[in-house]
């Protein structure tokens, strides 16, 4: 939701497709997006493949109720799926907040020898790059803790 309502402030249409019938994303997220003008929500349809020669011209997708497939003209695609962390194995052994590893920006957390990097550690931007820079930091901080222990 967050990020589709970022890309409407600089796109001049922005779709939203959407597996299900209803968004789970706190009403007021739910709200914001659906009151913008350049935002369309397509409901219950998955993306099959992006076509294109050496450039996204299109989206070919499903829809799941119907099973009806549709060409969708684009020009970019941008994805972004819900996280739901795979912590549950350290619960009560680090900080955690919501499901999410409470670490610094070095991947240090609560216990002594454990560190998180990547969409498991608590923080406001979840993306690829930040969970490559994340893991670089937290191989910092992994062999600063061998060397001293």
């Amino acid at each position: 939701m967050e990020d589709a309502i970022f890309l409407s402030r600089m796109c001049r249409k922005v779709y939203l497709i959407h597996r299900r019938d209803e968004l789970r994303a706190a009403k007021s997220l739910q709200e914001s997006l659906l009151s913008k003008e350049n935002v369309e929500v397509i409901w219950d349809t998955v993306p099959d493949r992006i076509n294109g020669d050496g450039v996204v011209q299109s989206l070919t997708l499903s829809n799941k109720k119907t099973g009806e497939k549709r060409e969708l003209e684009i020009n970019g695609v941008f994805i972004a799926v819900g996280i739901s962390p795979e912590s549950s194995a350290f619960d009560g052994i680090v900080e955690m907040d919501h499901g999410y590893i409470k670490a610094g920006e070095d991947g240090v957390t609560s216990a002594p020898g454990i560190f998180a990097a990547g969409d498991v550690r608590t923080k406001p931007l979840r993306q690829i790059i930040t969970a490559a820079a994340d893991g670089a930091n937290a191989v910092t901080s992994v062999e600063r803790y061998l060397v001293e222990n």
